[in-house]
């Protein structure tokens, strides 16, 4: 791993490549050239001497505590990576979600990118022009070669033999695969849930019968008019039915716009969202504004599900980050994505967050040694002590009555995360365009959803359309 450095010439030339940063999202490099399974060693010897560093999302705790837990523990009894590999240094650094790609740009350009990084889908999209991942085929061939894995452990913290297909569910590895390389190790399978405040469900005389895996579009926006009321005749006007993340989240609002028979692009990369599919979409989004059930995205709410003043909230996260909050305790549930029926083909937005090795790294079969402890029967096991409440990507820990994820919060429908598998949708059309255009392109279509949700906007949905087709169509063109 390459040292830090801080000197006044680094930072000049840094100033001076901004440009650069900006640019690497959309100027490509030559790619790093696939490693020959046959070059990685996967049977690391437990006394090699190194150091990794582990880059995290910054001001996310609940992700800190999975990863510091895989490095190591005060309690002698429990196997971390420490113990496997004693002279291997492991640390922890910071990187912020919210300006992603361009501060993977400046740590990629300064040298300074950690050998391990924290990735998602869709974001991998930015860095695959940039060469700044390594594709993991390579390294999941090399382990299936081996009889088994040091880092590898099952339940019981014995070494096992590494079975990528019968191991995991792979179709979450996809969601992190473009050209046929996978640049992400998932850390769990996230899926779009609804979690639901009960006691505010229950006010309102909600029929909670209808409230379950499964339930139907048309069955949520009954549970929204009886909120609604209830919030009205209780002093509760300026609070919201939900908090729906459509404009901000792609995740959200891609399968809702596909489950009306819509798209951005079709299979040849033409841009087809100017359709009376997305119209309907939009409609629906207006029809929402307009009887209050989500806010004007022009108005400040004044209270969200986090606080108690929502009564759902469309969201992947594990379920520890809402069950343990005051507002929400002993009075939080979840339930599966409602399923828009209208053209017979539901989505349940769906996608990967996890961990990806750095192309420039020095320490890359280590990295992969810990990823694969990461990602073995006994690392998840542990993470899922540690705040990873949620459905493990392995096939073996996929009952939460068993596993250690669901353990804590057995009393809740932690079925929600796993229903489904069929509706399963990840953003995905970048992958039919250069992969330059993913940023442009997100941000056109979050654009369309923000406008669908402006009460002075929505009144011309062919006008908000245009402009997404004309941001999408500059998205798409290669400098």
């Amino acid at each position: 791993m390459k040292k830090r450095i801080a000197t006044f010439v680094l930072s000049a030339v840094l100033c001076l490549s901004l440009f650069a940063f900006a640019a690497c999202e959309t100027t490509p490099v030559d790619p790093p050239v696939d490693k020959d399974p046959d070059s990685i060693t996967v049977n690391i010897n437990k006394n090699v001497h190194g150091e990794l560093e582990i880059m995290v999302p910054g001001g996310n705790k609940n992700e800190t505590s999975m990863i510091e837990c895989l490095i190591e523990s005060v309690d002698e009894d429990v196997i971390t990576f420490k113990t496997l590999f004693p002279n291997v240094d492991v640390n922890i650094s910071y990187i912020s979600v919210d300006n992603y790609a361009n501060e993977v740009a400046q740590n990629q350009l300064a040298g300074t990118l950690g050998d391990i990084v924290w990735n998602n889908s869709p974001a991998f999209y930015d860095m695959i022009d940039s060469g700044t991942y390594l594709n993991l085929k390579p390294f999941f061939a090399a382990s299936e070669k081996a009889e088994t894995l040091p880092a590898y452990l099952n339940g019981d913290g014995e070494p096992q033999a590494f079975d990528y297909s019968e191991d995991f569910y792979t179709e979450f590895f996809d969601m992190a695969t473009a050209s046929e390389k996978c640049y992400v190790a998932p850390r769990s399978c996230d899926t779009v849930v609804t979690f639901i405040n009960t006691e505010i469900l229950n006010a309102a005389k909600v029929d909670m019968s209808k409230v379950v895996n499964g339930w139907s579009w048309t069955d949520f926006m009954e549970v929204c008019a009886k909120v609604r009321d209830y919030m009205d005749k209780n002093g509760k006007q300026n609070d919201y039915v939900i908090d729906a993340n459509l404009t901000s989240w792609l995740s959200v609002c891609y399968p809702m716009l596909v489950s009306y028979g819509g798209d951005v692009l079709n299979q040849s990369g033409e841009i087809i969202i100017d359709s009376e599919a997305t119209r309907t979409c939009l409609n629906m989004i207006k029809e929402m504004v307009d009887k209050r059930y989500i806010n004007d995205s022009t108005v400040a709410t004044t209270g969200s599900f986090d606080d108690g003043h929502s009564a759902m909230l469309f969201q992947s996260a594990s379920v520890s980050l809402y069950a343990d909050r005051l507002a929400l305790k002993n009075k939080m549930d979840l339930v599966s994505f409602p399923l828009i029926k209208d053209n017979d083909s539901p989505k349940i937005g769906a996608g990967v967050a996890g961990y990806s090795i750095n192309a420039k790294s020095e320490q890359q079969d280590l990295a992969w040694a810990f990823l694969s402890f990461m990602l073995s029967e006994y690392g998840q096991q542990r993470m899922a002590l540690n705040g990873l409440n949620l459905a493990s990507i392995r096939k073996d820990l996929s009952d939460p009555a068993i596993a250690n994820w669901g353990q804590k919060y057995s009393s809740l429908n932690l079925a929600a995360y796993t229903f489904g598998s069929e509706y399963k949708l990840a953003t995905n059309f970048f992958e039919r365009t250069i992969y330059s255009a993913k940023a442009g392109m997100e941000r056109a279509v979050k654009q369309l959803f923000t406008d669908a949700s402006n009460g002075q906007k929505n009144t011309d949905l062919n006008a908000i359309i245009n402009t997404a087709v004309r941001d999408i169509r500059d998205a798409m063109i290669e400098y």
